[in-house]
C-alpha cells in the first residue's frame, strides 16, 4: 500500500518541478518577445516604406494574419459559403440588391464602402497589396452558371459535385478576388443555389467587408417569445473557454462609480462654469491648482474626441504639445483664470486674517471627534458584529455599513485574481504537454499525404437538431459532444475505404463561432462586433470509436487545460498579437510543424435554440447554408458542423488529392447521428415501458386490498416518476447509451394516476 502513495508523491512532485521549470522558461523568453516585436515592427514599416515608394500606384497591406502567412500561389484561402433559397429565380433583382447593398453602397462621406470590391490582389516582394488602377466589371464576378454539369441538368443529386469543380479552381489573377455564382436547380420544388467565394483578405484589414454583407441575408427579427423558452441542454463548451470573471467586473465599475462621483463634487466645488459663486471670491492657491486642473481634462477630452473624428475621416489627426497647451489656455480663459490670479494666489492663500479663524475651526473639530469617538467606536462594533448576522441592521453612518460590501467584493476579487495567476503559472506547462508532449500514435493517412493546394468540398444530409439534443440531454453530454463523436465514426471511414488502419487517436484543432460571425453585416459597429465575438481555439485529441461521453470528457479537459492557447488565438484574431511579435519565417515555420501534426480542423457555427429560417433582402426563405473553412498549411481536411433553424449539417473541405474519398465523411456523419438518437430513443423507450409495466403491476396488486375496505369514497393522487437506472464506471468508459439520472433542473416526466376506492 506504501508504493503506490510513495508514487503518487514522487508523480505530483515531479509535475510541480515540470510546471515550474516551463514557467520560468516562458518567462525568460518574454524580453525576447518584446525585442521581436519591437524589431519587427520597424523592420516591417521600413520595408513597407521602401516598397510604397518603389511601388506608388499599390496599397500594401500592413498587418499579417494567420492565412496571409501560410498563402501560397497554389493553396488560397478563400472562404466559400453555399445559399440554399426557396422560390422562383429572378437574376435582375438579385444583381439589383448586390450593387445596391454591396458594389454600389456609400457611407456617410459618400464614399464607396467596400472599394476593394474593385482592387486587384496582387503579391510583390513577398508582401500583398492591392493595386487599385485595373478597370472593374461587375459580368466578371456576378455569373449565373449554365445550369448544366457533364451533360446533365444541375439537381441534388449532382449539385455536390458541381460546386466542389467550382471551389477547386483558382480566382483569376488579374481580377479582384471575389465571385458571387447564382446556380438554377431543377427539382420539384421551386429552388436555387447561390455560391459567395472570397479571399480572406478582403475580410480583414481597412475598408474590409462581412460576409454577411455578400450573403444579402437579412438580420434576425428581435420578437420576444410568448412564452419563456427553457433549454435544458448543455452549451458547447468550445464556446467557454475562458473562466467569466463576475468580482472583477464589479469592482472596477464599484471604483468608476466612486471616482465619477467624486470628479463631479471637485467639479462643481472648483470650476466657475459648474458653480459661478465660486468667482465671487478671489482664488488662492489650491483653488488655482484645481481649476488648472478642471481646464486641463476638459482639455484633453476635447482634443480626444476632435482626434477620434478627424481620424474617421481620414483627415490629418495629429496631436502635439502645443495644441494641447493651446487647448488648455483657452478652457483657462473660459475660466477667468487669469496670470494676475494665479500671481496673487499665494498671497490669497496665506492671508494672516484667515488664521484665526482657521485655528478655530480645527480646534472644533478635534474636540467633537474626541467627543464622539467613543459613540462611534461602539456603532462600528455593532456593525461588524452584524455582517455575522443577518438578523441585525447595522447603522447606516458607520464606516462598516459604508464599505463592507467593497472590502467583500475586494476579497472575491482578490480571489479571482488568485486563480486566474494559478491558471496563468500552470499555462506554459499545459500548453506544451497538450500541444507538443501528446501521444498521436502512428501516423494516419491525412497526415501523411502529398497536397496540392486545389481544394474539394462535400456537405451531409441535414439532421434533426432536436434529435441531437434529446440524445445529449439522455447521455449527459453536448450537442458538440455530438458531433465530435459522429466525426470521428465519419473519419474511421474515411480511413477504411482509403485501405488503411484506422489510427488510434487524431489530433484536431476545434473552434466555434455563433451565427452572427456569418450574418453580421459589416456597417456601424459589425467588424469590431465580429471581432469581440471571435472566440479561441484549442487542441483535441479524439480517440476514434470512442463513446460519446468519452469524447466529452476529452473536450472537457481540453478546454480547462488549454485557456492560454485559447487566449493566443483569440489575441492574434482580434489583433494580430502572434504575427506581430514573431518575425513571419518563424511563425510560418511554426505553423507547419503544428499542423502537420494537428492535420484535421473541426468549427462549429452555432445558432440559439429558437432560430428560425432567414429571409434574403429580396424576400425570398433560406432554406440552408454551408459554409467551408479553406484547411492551409499541413491540414488536410476541415470539418464545420453549422446549426440552422432545425437542422444540422456537416460540411467537410479538403485538399483535392482526397477525392473522390473527401465526400465519406460527409456521407457517413448523419448516418452515425442518426443510429445514436435512434439508440437512445430505444432506450428511453424501453425504461419508459419498464416502468409503465411496474407501474401497473402495483395498481393491480393495491386494488384488493382498497376494495375490501369499508371506506366513503374519495380520491387518491399518486405520482409515479420514470425510472433511470445509473451508469457504472465500467458501462460509461464502454459507451453504453443508457441515460444517466435526470438532473434537478430537468425533472422527469410524471404520469398521474387516478382511481376510486
Amino acid at each position: 500500500m506504501e508504493t503506490p502513495k510513495g508514487h503518487g508523491l514522487r508523480a505530483r512532485l515531479a509535475d510541480h518541478a515540470y510546471t515550474y521549470c516551463v514557467f520560468w522558461l516562458a518567462v525568460c523568453t518574454l524580453p525576447a518577445l518584446a525585442f521581436s516585436f519591437i524589431v519587427v515592427r520597424m523592420t516591417k514599416n521600413l520595408w513597407l516604406r521602401l516598397l510604397s515608394s518603389r511601388y506608388p500606384h499599390l496599397e500594401f497591406i500592413r498587418i499579417d494574419t494567420v492565412r496571409s502567412l501560410l498563402d501560397t500561389h497554389r493553396n488560397q484561402g478563400i472562404i466559400n459559403v453555399l445559399l440554399c433559397l426557396q422560390g422562383q429565380m429572378d437574376i435582375n433583382q438579385i444583381r439589383a440588391q448586390l450593387l445596391q447593398h454591396v458594389v454600389e453602397r456609400r457611407d456617410k462621406r459618400g464614399e464607396l464602402m467596400f472599394p476593394r470590391l474593385r482592387h486587384t490582389l496582387v503579391s510583390c516582394w513577398g508582401n500583398y497589396a492591392w493595386d487599385v488602377h485595373p478597370p472593374f466589371r461587375l459580368e466578371n464576378h456576378f455569373l449565373l452558371a449554365a445550369g448544366v454539369h457533364r451533360g446533365r441538368p444541375i439537381a441534388d443529386n449532382n449539385i455536390q459535385e458541381y460546386v466542389s469543380e467550382i471551389v477547386s479552381k483558382y480566382f483569376p489573377s488579374e481580377q479582384p478576388p471575389w465571385q458571387y455564382i447564382v446556380i438554377p436547380c431543377m427539382s420539384e420544388e421551386a429552388k436555387y443555389y447561390v455560391l459567395v467565394r472570397v479571399h480572406h483578405l478582403l475580410l480583414t484589414g481597412k475598408n474590409s467587408i462581412n460576409i454577411g454583407d455578400l450573403l444579402l441575408v437579412r438580420p434576425a427579427a428581435s420578437v420576444a417569445p410568448s412564452a419563456p423558452i427553457v433549454d435544458h441542454s448543455q452549451p458547447s463548451p468550445l464556446t467557454r473557454l475562458f473562466p467569466t470573471p463576475s468580482a472583477i467586473p464589479q469592482l472596477f465599475e464599484k471604483i468608476n462609480e466612486m471616482l465619477s462621483n467624486t470628479w463631479n463634487e471637485f467639479v462643481s466645488e472648483y470650476d466657475p462654469i459648474e458653480s459661478p459663486s465660486v468667482l465671487k471670491s478671489a482664488p488662492g492657491i489650491f483653488h488655482v491648482a484645481g481649476l488648472t486642473l478642471v481646464a486641463g481634462a476638459c482639455a484633453l477630452r476635447d482634443l480626444t474626441k476632435r482626434h477620434s473624428i478627424e481620424r474617421d475621416a481620414n483627415a490629418d489627426a495629429a496631436t502635439n504639445a502645443t495644441s494641447l497647451i493651446t487647448a488648455i489656455y483657452n478652457e483657462c480663459r473660459r475660466r477667468e483664470l487669469t496670470v494676475t490670479k494665479v500671481l496673487l494666489s499665494p498671497w490669497v492663500t496665506a492671508d494672516p486674517r484667515k488664521w484665526p479663524r482657521r485655528i478655530f475651526s480645527v480646534v472644533a473639530k478635534s474636540l467633537q471627534f474626541a467627543i464622539t469617538m467613543p459613540v462611534r467606536m461602539r456603532d462600528e462594533i455593532s456593525a461588524l458584529r452584524s455582517l455575522h448576522d443577518p438578523r441585525q441592521i447595522p447603522p447606516p453612518h458607520t464606516l462598516t455599513c459604508q464599505y463592507a460590501g467593497l472590502i467583500k467584493l475586494c476579497g472575491r476579487a482578490a480571489m479571482e485574481t488568485f486563480r486566474g495567476a494559478l491558471a496563468v503559472y500552470q499555462a506554459p506547462a499545459q500548453l506544451w504537454t497538450d500541444t507538443m508532449r501528446t501521444d498521436d500514435g502512428r501516423q494516419h493517412a491525412l497526415q501523411t499525404v502529398s497536397l496540392c493546394g486545389r481544394k474539394v468540398t462535400a456537405w451531409s444530409q441535414p439532421v434533426s437538431r432536436t434529435g441531437v439534443e434529446r440524445a445529449a440531454r439522455a447521455l449527459g453530454v453536448s450537442t458538440t459532444d455530438v458531433a465530435l463523436y459522429a466525426a470521428t465514426e465519419a473519419l474511421r471511414a474515411y480511413f477504411e475505404h482509403v485501405s488503411a488502419l484506422p489510427p488510434d487517436v487524431v489530433l484536431a484543432t476545434a473552434r466555434a463561432h455563433t451565427q452572427d460571425f456569418l450574418f453580421t453585416f459589416a456597417e456601424g459597429e459589425g467588424k469590431y462586433f465580429k471581432k469581440s465575438q471571435t472566440g479561441g481555439m484549442v487542441c483535441l485529441t479524439l480517440p476514434v470509436g470512442a463513446s460519446p461521453r468519452r469524447i466529452h470528457a476529452v473536450v472537457r479537459r481540453a478546454c480547462e487545460r488549454q485557456g492560454a492557447l485559447a487566449g493566443a488565438w483569440a489575441a492574434q484574431a482580434r489583433c494580430g498579437a502572434l504575427t506581430r511579435a514573431l518575425p513571419s519565417p518563424v511563425a510560418r515555420i511554426a505553423l507547419n510543424v503544428l499542423s502537420r501534426r494537428y492535420a484535421v480542423s473541426y468549427a462549429e457555427i452555432n445558432a440559439p435554440p429558437d432560430s428560425a429560417p432567414r429571409n434574403t433582402l429580396w424576400g425570398q426563405q433560406l432554406d440552408y447554408i454551408i459554409y467551408w473553412r479553406p484547411p492551409q498549411a499541413n491540414i488536410s481536411m476541415s470539418l464545420t458542423v453549422i446549426q440552422y433553424a432545425d437542422t444540422i449539417r456537416m460540411s467537410v473541405m479538403s485538399d483535392a488529392r482526397l477525392s473522390p474519398v473527401h465526400a465519406v465523411p460527409a456521407t457517413r456523419w448523419p448516418t452515425v447521428v442518426e443510429q445514436l438518437v435512434s439508440k437512445v430513443d430505444q432506450e428511453i423507450a424501453r425504461i419508459t415501458a419498464e416502468a409503465r409495466t411496474q407501474r401497473d403491476t402495483q395498481t393491480i396488486s393495491d386494488a384488493p386490498a382498497q376494495q375490501t375496505t369499508n371506506i366513503p369514497p374519495k380520491i387518491k393522487t399518486s405520482l409515479v416518476e420514470v425510472g433511470v437506472v445509473p451508469l457504472t464506471e465500467e458501462e460509461e468508459m464502454t459507451g453504453s447509451l443508457r441515460p444517466p439520472a435526470v438532473p434537478v433542473d430537468s425533472p422527469p416526466p410524471a404520469r398521474r394516476i387516478t382511481f376510486e376506492d
